[in-house]
């Protein structure tokens, strides 16, 4: 029987698509490992349902609306909307094993096993009033969910010299920001210098307005795309961005691409605040952004200081938040390999067997005692099904030689073949 997941969302020009991304982020995921995910949405625009050709999709009349639930009884509902609360959470839990909350406003009660909110300056305090006692929380840029690409493709020095500049406000863009960014760009002869990408989102509602302008600027180099399922790698190809103070924060903190973040949504404030408080970009609001002069010193800013934005978005977001994810919500067997902090812990009947860290490519690890060969296959096998990155190695060898799957290489004890 499959391992079913149902995900509980809306997107559209006014909700933006955060959500929607976050979860096909998580469908995608595990349906490598095999499951089968649905998604439950009302009034999902029709534009939009491409995105989800490789899943199910279910058209809800209203927010309380169950839909399929009672007959799928998914093992797990994922409910990722701010208009949801306990009260609702409760009645679709009776539809489902188990309930994962993604918030990140912290302004609301909850019903679920576990609550995932991936901004750094969240607590266990912010949510403990909100949850119910046994409720797992899941906080922090540990769990920032990211495609694998991010991690693959993070780059690791300084650009020399900037030639191409990424411009992206998200899904929607409801504020007209990124229009507002060309606006400005027209303004500055310096633009004229750079060669430009604008990805308009597939709910942006500005976008006969920005195929209008951007035929108008002939003189600025800017090519303009319509959604993109490819953004790790545009983000990989150019030197720095501009964008909104979103989900894409860890995205380019992960990727190491300096940013300049304006936050052009309500519930965005919080998450600058959070880009203040570890310095992961240039910020500014979009009144400012309007304005030529404060634009161009910001990214003057920026550019000076590419390489600290760049390290510090990396130390705070590793790529690994959609595996420890994982872990918690694929039925594993009484070996269980489950994320503590940054390590991770293989345990047995929940007994500690041996603690791992992961460093790049390299697996440090501390052994309670020498580990037998069906536990190293043990260990392999739940290293496989979580993590969606490969190869690794054994930063020591083990005593007792590990067995198949893991091979001896030049590295040491090596894991899988590629990525």
């Amino acid at each position: 029987m499959a391992f079913k997941v149902a995900f509980r969302l809306d997107a559209g020009a006014a909700i933006g698509l955060g959500h929607l991304m976050r979860c096909l982020a998580i469908a995608d995921r595990l349906k490598t490992a095999g499951a089968e995910c649905h998604f439950l949405c009302h009034q999902l625009p029709a534009h939009l349902l491409p995105l989800l050709h490789s899943h199910q999709h279910h058209a809800l009349c209203g927010l309380d609306d169950a839909g399929p639930l009672p007959i799928l009884h998914p093992e797990w509902l994922v409910c990722d909307h701010y208009k949801i609360d306990r009260q609702i959470e409760q009645t679709l839990a009776m539809h489902c094993g188990q309930l994962l909350v993604i918030d990140d406003l912290a302004d609301r009660p909850h019903y679920g096993q576990l609550l995932l909110d991936q901004g750094p300056l969240r607590r266990n305090t912010d949510y403990q009033s909100l949850t119910p006692a046994d409720c797992r929380l899941l906080l922090g840029t540990d769990y920032a969910l990211l495609r694998p690409a991010y991690r693959q493709l993070a780059r690791q020095q300084e650009v020399s010299r900037w030639q191409h500049g990424l411009i992206c406000f998200g899904g929607a863009d409801p504020a007209g920001a990124s229009l507002v960014t060309l606006n400005t760009l027209a303004r500055l002869p310096w633009a004229k210098t750079i060669s430009w990408t604008l990805v308009a989102g597939g709910a942006n509602p500005f976008w006969p307005e920005l195929q209008q302008r951007v035929a108008e600027l002939s003189d600025l180099p800017l090519t303009l795309l319509r959604q993109s399922n490819q953004m790790a790698q545009l983000m990989q190809q150019h030197d720095f961005a501009i964008g909104a103070a979103g989900g894409m924060t860890w995205e380019r903190a992960c990727l190491g691409l300096p940013t300049l973040a304006i936050p052009i949504v309500d519930n965005q404030q919080f998450n600058d605040e959070v880009i203040a408080r570890f310095q992961l970009a240039e910020r500014l609001t979009l009144r400012e952004l309007a304005e030529p002069e404060q634009l161009m010193q910001a990214l003057q800013r920026l550019e000076q200081q590419s390489d600290d934005y760049r390290r510090r978005g990396q130390q705070q977001v590793d790529g690994l938040g959609l595996d420890r994810l994982t872990a918690w919500l694929l039925p594993q067997s009484d070996y269980q390999l489950l994320p503590d902090g940054q390590q991770w812990q293989l345990r047995h009947d929940k007994k500690p067997l041996l603690t791992l860290t992961l460093d790049g490519q390299h697996l440090t690890w501390q052994a309670v005692r020498p580990l037998q060969p069906a536990e190293w296959q043990e260990l392999a096998h739940s290293l496989q099904t979580i993590f969606s990155q490969f190869p690794f190695y054994l930063a020591e060898p083990p005593q007792i030689a590990p067995p198949a799957p893991w091979q001896p290489a030049p590295q040491g004890w090596q894991l899988g073949t590629g990525i």
